[in-house]
């Protein structure tokens, strides 16, 4: 990477409004055709995806570039989420992301090497100033790779504002061109219809009753079944759809979902712009209990009080429809749009029915999402902040008869199982749950919460033992209870002890954990901290010798240790010749 560009002062990196954006400011990152494997916007389990992922052709190693002139403002080696990630600062006030990195340019990869060194810590976050590097459009910045939370070797690209960190639709405004066509509009898979009351200030939804569809002969789409929609009073849809691209396999997530009820505009939802605060509202805007396990987007016409994602463009009746006995049947339409401009149309229509109501109010107490709430009986304590929640809910917590799993490792409850909420309900911010258990003295420095599955299966929660119970913040409804994690982790080495590496650049310890996960690591050479490069997918630590660090040839000792999610320690012990 050449450091030609003069230094650049950050008041230039406000300066051009994107309104005023050419759309060929940035030039691909990458000089191989392009073809996308997921678009913004995409639905996750919990998220909205922010950025693009780019193919590299299913290999390591791919030059990248970049997209325009700037400065690298951020450097990061993570062994989850985005991996190795550069960030570049532009005079036109956006910031592009590079994630899942393979290696940074030689000029980053030796400051990123000092500085780890320095810190002594090999997952870092490094900020450097506008003058150290600068970056013209076009100069390698480093290679494509597979780090972090990626499950194969990929390109997420991101173009964000600088200012605010909004991640923008970069394939929506035209910035990244693809190779592939795209002139392949959505696909509708399937409507929901949901009843909803209000009782006592929350509100009650019925099961979504799903409504198959059949596409025509002209590419619009109607129901199956033609007669009205049956509808009580107060209801809402949701639509199943799902994206696809010319030339690729892959499945996107849908751009733009539009509701008329009688030729006026209902519900407009866009996928523009996200601030990261902000991407956990996916889990409000779908159909949580039916998305979780759907490749589709189950995407929700009506908007819930604690949502305040600005994705939606407009909103009357927060999507609601209301019918009364004496109404004629209402032409809805729903309209679905995919970031190429291509686009689908459902068309039906939907009568009162006196037969359609919400189920009545289950027992439980009010829990709102504009108050904190806390509940406590049967040794379970539940404290829900505000903002938690996005809508009034009736909150129930019980003694749960499930049956768990025996597992080989001696992790059993020492606790009664407690169902907390309701598991389709999502939440925003985390709850803090504290579990009475009789834990024996030995065990309680070792004592967790573990969510149980609904085949009995438990996993590990986090949370740490204090006063006689256990305490730790969730962010899903469920079963939990308490175990103990008494199993240290177990360490694997690419060499033998003694082993003469001379002839070896770089060597491997692989460290796995039977419940809690592996929490920590370190490891030095004659009592020296060293570098290592975690790849958390498959429980590795690499450390590449560095040989102005180790000059002297001879016997020389190397340490390595891990620690598991509730303090339990391994370390590996051993020598080499080098």
């Amino acid at each position: 990477m050449k450091k030609t560009l003069p230094i650049l002062a950050a008041t230039l990196f406000s300066a051009l409004a994107l309104s005023a954006q050419p759309v060929d400011y940035y030039r691909s990152p990458l000089d191989i055709p392009i073809f996308f494997s997921a678009n913004f916007g995409e639905i996750r389990t919990n998220r909205f995806h922010t950025g693009i992922d780019i193919k590299t052709q299913g290999v390591v190693g791919k030059p990248l570039f970049a997209a325009a002139d700037g400065y690298v403002a951020r450097i990061s080696v993570a062994p989850n989420g985005y991996g190795r990630a550069l960030y570049i600062a532009h005079p036109n006030g956006t910031t592009t992301v590079y994630a899942h990195m393979h290696r940074f340019s030689p000029e980053i990869e030796a400051y990123l090497r000092q500085e780890r060194y320095r810190l002594k810590h090999s997952d870092i976050d490094l900020f450097p100033s506008v003058s150290v590097f600068p970056v013209k459009r076009g100069d390698q910045i480093g290679q494509a790779g597979n780090s972090g939370a990626s499950s194969g070797p990929h390109l997420h690209f991101e173009v964000r504002q600088s200012s605010s960190s909004r991640t923008l639709n970069t394939i929506a405004r035209g910035w990244i061109q693809a190779a592939t066509k795209d002139t392949t509009p959505p696909r509708i898979v399937r409507l929901y219809h949901v009843d909803v009351d209000t009782l006592a200030g929350v509100p009650i939804h019925s099961r979504p009753r799903p409504y198959d569809v059949r596409q025509n002969p002209d590419g619009t789409y109607s129901l199956v079944r033609t007669s009205p929609l049956p509808a009580g009073p107060t209801s809402y849809f949701a639509i199943e759809t799902t994206d696809r691209r010319d030339d690729v396999t892959n499945t996107f997530g849908i751009y733009r979902v539009r509701l008329t009820i009688d030729g006026s505009e209902r519900l407009v939802f866009e996928k523009d712009g996200l601030l990261f605060d902000e991407v956990r509202y996916a889990c409000s805007s779908v159909l949580y209990g039916l998305q979780r396990t759907s490749r589709n987007e189950i995407v929700m016409l009506a908007l819930k009080s604690g949502n305040q994602l600005p994705m939606y463009k407009k909103v009357v009746n927060r999507g609601a429809v209301s019918l009364s006995p004496n109404d004629a049947p209402q032409n809805a339409e729903i309209t679905i749009s995919d970031d190429s401009g291509n686009e689908v149309t459902l068309s039906f229509s939907v009568a009162y029915n006196p037969n359609h109501t919400a189920p009545s109010r289950p027992e439980g107490r009010v829990a709102s999402n504009l108050t904190d709430f806390t509940n406590f009986s049967d040794g379970l304590s539940v404290s829900i902040p505000k903002g938690a929640l996005y809508e009034p809910i009736i909150h129930t917590q019980s003694i749960a008869n499930t049956a768990t799993q025996s597992r080989a490792d001696s992790i059993r409850p020492l606790s009664p199982l407690h169902k907390i909420g309701d598991g389709t309900t999502p939440l925003h911010r985390a709850m803090k749950i504290s579990i009475a258990a009789d834990v024996p003295p030995s065990l309680r420095g070792r004592a967790c919460l573990a969510k149980v599955a609904d085949n009995g299966r438990l996993a590990w929660a986090g949370g740490r033992y204090e006063n006689g119970s256990v305490t730790g913040s969730l962010r899903d409804f469920g079963t939990y209870c308490v175990v103990a994690d008494a199993t240290p982790p177990t360490i694997k080495s690419s060499f033998a002890d003694g082993a003469d590496l001379s002839k070896t650049s770089s060597v491997t310890f692989t460290a796995s954990d039977n419940f809690s996960g592996i929490a920590d690591f370190t490891g030095s050479i004659d009592g020296n901290w060293v570098i290592f490069e975690r790849t958390a997918s498959r429980g590795q630590f690499t450390h590449t010798f560095d040989s102005t660090r180790l000059q002297s040839p001879g016997v020389h000792t190397f340490e390595f240790r891990v620690r598991d999610g509730v303090g339990n320690t391994t370390t590996w012990r051993g020598t080499f010749h080098k």
